[in-house]
């Protein structure tokens, strides 16, 4: 028994730690794609995650959810449908290398330019960088914080420029 609890203890930061091994794409992150429906989600990485009851929603039609064992990455689900990936935590990165706390050279470097950069919403002192891609059916947005990649939000080009989660 006490070998069981030791090899399971040890197990465990593995999986919050294996998202950190994912690549965030234009079209989903990891295994996941967008436009996968959320049960196949489900299935794909084992897990057991529950809807967000419609009454405590923004949007009766939108719903984000962190994945137990994906520790990192919020999943952001429009009718039932993966639409969007956020990045959540340092380590996960872009297809291009990109992650939380890069400056935002890196992402002019990586992106070249197609790289379309705007004032951010709430701040105009912050900046938000999108690429679209797939012939502009998907994007990647980079917001920043003084400098550095600030968040990571991947997916559906409609989703992707929601700036308040569902909203």
């Amino acid at each position: 028994m006490k070998a069981h609890l030791m090899a399971l203890a040890l197990a465990l930061p593995l999986c919050g730690a294996h998202a950190a091994g994912w690549t965030v794409r234009f079209d989903g992150a990891g295994p996941l794609r967008i436009g996968m429906r959320f049960d196949t989600v489900n299935k794909v990485l084992g897990e057991h995650m529950e809807r967000t009851p419609k009454e405590l929603r923004g949007n009766a039609n939108c719903f984000q959810l962190e994945p137990a064992h994906q520790r990192g990455l919020l999943l952001m689900f429009v009718d039932d449908v993966l639409k969007r990936v956020d990045v959540m935590e340092e380590g996960i990165q872009s297809e291009r290398g990109i992650g939380l706390g890069d400056p935002v050279e890196k992402i002019r470097r990586g992106y070249g330019e197609a790289v379309v950069t705007t004032p951010q919403a709430y701040d105009d002192s912050e900046q938000t960088l999108t690429i679209k891609a797939g012939g502009g059916q998907y994007a990647i947005r980079f917001d920043t914080s003084k400098g550095k990649v600030g968040a990571i939000y991947a997916g559906a080009w409609k989703e992707v420029q929601y700036i308040e989660g569902c909203l």
